[in-house]
């Protein structure tokens, strides 16, 4: 969403006559799109914006700017934290910057734009996609879930779903404008929920508390979004993130299943392996219905790779309570994991609560965690090899100006001989050596 983000922000100050440079020296305009889901990510923001000071005394007429979820979390202490910051853009405010901008430059004062509810923008302010293969489309914004460690609500707000109709025509103008490949966006993507190809506001969403009957209605629409993106002539794989164990359900497998354009990796974030963590995170699931999910899932999509988020050192995790983790991760055999020490964030009810697990302690079962899943990744890698698989061509290879960059349906790396003229097709290859994650391939002659 971030990605995206930055790319709509680009787009719209192009329009206006700005250019993208390559340092910061030679720039009129400095912004941070930044994210607020981790303390760490936080800091290397203020250190960052520190660090302008001296810049901004040097050159008084450099606007420097911070858009995203930062702003959303702390307003206009950014302006008494670091007075030479010259605007502020909240998550749904990104049509403002320009303007923004501009008032800054003619004003000569501090702007800050922060809008209360609705999207954000609309999709006839999205910047075109001529010769990129690849898109990011959101459809659907914020969460309704609270889990009790997510700052996302706050910073996000409500979730609002685009209109399938709205979202349907934007496939298709992608898909004409030489999109191969869309991957569809939201904070918790597979809630999605469109009456009738009409606007979703807050009065037609489901209560925090609603159970599992509102979520069965809402969860059947993403697969139904899902179903219809296959259908648009031009676009050849369709991806998805990020899901909450929730809203998947049966008829989302069977899409998945059913429809060979739809990418074969799922993130499904866990968290947690114990019930009572899982509990006191307010996941609404159980280890045990989540891994039923999951069989499902595998059962009928055999060739699925399921990834996931885990959080350690929540507070009041015991010892017992990270083992339970720890066995989850051996039982589940996920294809990928982020694993994460917790940090607390504001706003949140866990934030209430004493952080009570040492950094010791912390980084011990983080990296525990981090070994196990690499081998259990090593592993699942190695039984890839020797198998012929489709793959979409991303890039040339880093390495390599003689071979491609490609991912197989499974969001697995592939690099293979080949030229720039591939680059956004699909190619079948069978699949040799996995190196750090990375396969070597070579191509099957169609």
């Amino acid at each position: 969403m971030n990605d995206f983000d930055s790319d709509l922000a680009a787009g719209l100050l192009k329009k206006e006559g700005h250019e993208i440079v390559k340092d910061e020296e030679s720039a009129d305009v400095i912004l941070f799109n930044t994210c607020s889901v981790r303390q760490h990510a936080e800091d290397r923001v203020f250190g960052q914006l520190a660090e302008l000071k001296a810049e901004k005394k040097k050159r008084p007429d450099l606007v420097i700017g911070v858009m995203g979820c930062m702003v959303e979390n702390y307003k206009t202490m950014f302006f008494s934290d670091f007075p030479h910051i010259d605007l502020l853009i909240g998550t749904r405010s990104i049509p403002e910057l320009p303007k923004a901008i501009e008032t800054v430059r003619t004003e000569r004062r501090q702007v800050m734009e922060l809008a209360k509810a609705g999207f954000g923008y609309d999709f006839y302010e999205m910047p075109r996609m001529e010769g990129k293969f690849h898109a990011y489309l959101p459809i659907m914004t914020g969460c309704d879930k609270v889990c009790s460690f997510c700052i996302v609500p706050y910073v996000r707000g409500r979730e609002i779903s685009r209109p399938l109709r709205e979202v349907l025509d934007e496939v298709r103008r992608l898909a004409d404008s030489g999109v191969k490949h869309v991957t569809l966006l939201g904070q918790n993507v597979n809630s999605y929920a469109s009456k009738d190809g009409g606007s979703v506001g807050d009065a037609a969403l489901p209560s925090l508390r609603a159970g599992a009957m509102a979520s069965k209605e809402n969860h059947g629409k993403f697969a139904d979004l899902l179903r219809a993106c296959g259908k648009v002539p031009g676009i050849e794989k369709i991806g998805f993130t990020t899901s909450h164990p929730q809203d998947a359900y049966e008829e989302l497998f069977q899409a998945i299943r059913d429809e060979e354009k739809i990418s074969r990796r799922f993130h499904l974030p866990l968290q947690s392996g114990s019930n009572r963590i899982l509990e006191r995170m307010k996941r609404n699931h159980t280890l045990a219905e989540y891994q039923r999910k999951i069989d499902r899932m595998r059962e009928l999509i055999p060739d699925i790779a399921v990834t996931t988020d885990i959080i350690v050192g929540f507070p009041g995790e015991t010892e017992k309570d990270y083992k339970e983790t720890e066995k989850a991760l051996a039982d589940i055999q996920f294809d990928g994991a982020f694993i994460f020490k917790y940090s607390s964030r504001p706003h949140t009810a866990a934030a209430q609560w004493k952080d009570d697990t040492p950094m010791p302690e912390k980084n011990r079962r983080n990296n525990e965690l981090l070994n196990l899943q690499k081998e259990i990744t090593r592993k699942k890698n190695q039984a890839w090899a020797g198998r012929t698989v489709k793959v979409m061509v991303e890039d040339m290879s880093k390495k390599s100006r003689e071979e491609v960059l490609a991912r197989t349906w499974q969001e697995k790396k592939v690099v293979f001989k080949g030229d720039g003229s591939l680059i956004g097709s699909i190619v079948h290859v069978k699949l040799q050596q996995v190196f750090d994650e990375t396969y070597r391939a070579e191509v099957i002659p169609s």
